[in-house]
């Protein structure tokens, strides 16, 4: 039988500003969360932001080439 335990990937960072490991206490404090879930979100919603980003982009590029053949037709 297969084994169902699921991967675990640690990752450690290292923050040599003081003031910024401050602010992350803060916002985990505020959020009542811990580090490691608070960072897992913060992940989940920096992927969502970029994935946002990139489709207006396409469109915007798509829209100018589709205004340019018009407007040379």
């Amino acid at each position: 039988m297969a084994d169902t335990k699921s991967f675990e990937q640690w990752v450690n960072i290292k923050i040599t500003d003081p003031n910024l490991v401050d602010d992350l206490d803060k916002m985990v404090a505020d959020d009542e969360s811990d580090r490691s879930k608070f960072i897992r979100r913060l992940i989940r919603q920096e992927k969502a932001r970029r994935q946002q980003l990139s489709l207006p982009i396409g469109i915007t590029a798509a829209r100018k080439s589709s205004k340019t053949a018009a407007a040379t037709a």
